[in-house]
């Protein structure tokens, strides 16, 4: 009986105290860099990833967890019946496992995330990410020479550019970040997805053709860009060409010393089909 007092005792305290504090400091790290920007610069505004609707969720889960918590866990200490206090630590662990796969899906960067990118890639996992905060993105049409995006390369469908959600942004690029110089190249692309005007050359891209090709890159355009809608094989010099040339004026592969050709997407756009 006594092992047995012993299991349910680890296991409140896994419920009661564990999952509520562990969701506490994940809650507190994410709105961390929210509160330093209203100090720093005496505004608050949202960063790429979390936003006020997202914020409150989570904040509701934390508050659901400590309650839980606490209810619960009074009433397993209010009972001398050892199967009632066994059926309401059930109770308290299910719940509370619930919680934590709901938060850990409304993160920013979830848990499961961060350690998949730990294996692929331990030392990235301590440098310092720096965080975009969202009030700057606000869409532009992109201005070059005069025209707007759409007259530049000159579609009949409509332009490659769409708007792009920060959350399915960071799944579009979770896996292939890496290949990303610096930060400010995600920023970037993110920027450039949505039609806002950047400068030339300024996602910053290096590829080893090993761990990654630059079938990594076409991919990612492509999921992030409408361009396979307005793809046309029969058309290659003239809707074509000016989709690449346009996108190669932004990224610089290598040093440039790779491109984007038309034959990346054409290969890609002939397998997905």
């Amino acid at each position: 009986m006594s092992t047995f007092i012993y299991i349910l005792s680890v296991i409140l305290i896994f419920g009661k105290i564990v999952i509520p504090v562990y969701l506490l400091f994940r809650w507190f790290f994410i709105i961390k860099p929210l509160l330093v920007n209203l100090y720093s610069d005496e505004k608050f505004s949202f960063y790429n990833g979390i936003n006020k609707s997202r914020l409150i969720i989570l904040t509701v889960i934390l508050t659901l967890s400590f309650f839980i918590s606490k209810i619960l866990s009074s009433e397993v200490s209010g009972t001398s019946d050892i199967y009632n206090s066994a059926f309401n630590l059930c109770i308290i662990v299910f719940t509370q496992c619930i919680l934590f796969f709901m938060f850990e899906l409304k993160t920013p960067k979830n848990i499961f995330t961060l350690v998949k990118h730990y294996f692929q890639n331990p030392k990235e996992i301590f440098k310092s990410k720096e965080l975009v905060f969202q009030e700057d993105l606000m869409v532009q049409p992109i201005i070059k020479n005069g025209f707007n995006f759409k007259d530049t390369i000159n579609l009949t469908v409509g332009d490659i550019v769409k708007q792009v959600h920060a959350r399915e942004f960071e799944v579009i690029i979770g896996k292939y970040r890496y290949i990303f110089m610096d930060n400010s190249s995600i920023d970037n692309l993110y920027r450039l997805c949505n039609g806002i005007e950047i400068k030339e050359k300024s996602i910053v891209i290096n590829i080893d053709n090993k761990k990654y090709s630059k079938q990594y890159v076409v991919e990612i355009i492509a999921a992030l860009f409408n361009i396979k809608r307005n793809w046309n094989s029969e058309l290659k010099d003239r809707t074509n060409t000016k989709i690449i040339s346009f996108l190669n004026s932004y990224f610089l592969i290598n040093e440039g010393v790779k491109s984007l050709h038309i034959n990346d997407f054409t290969r890609l756009f002939e397998k997905t089909d």
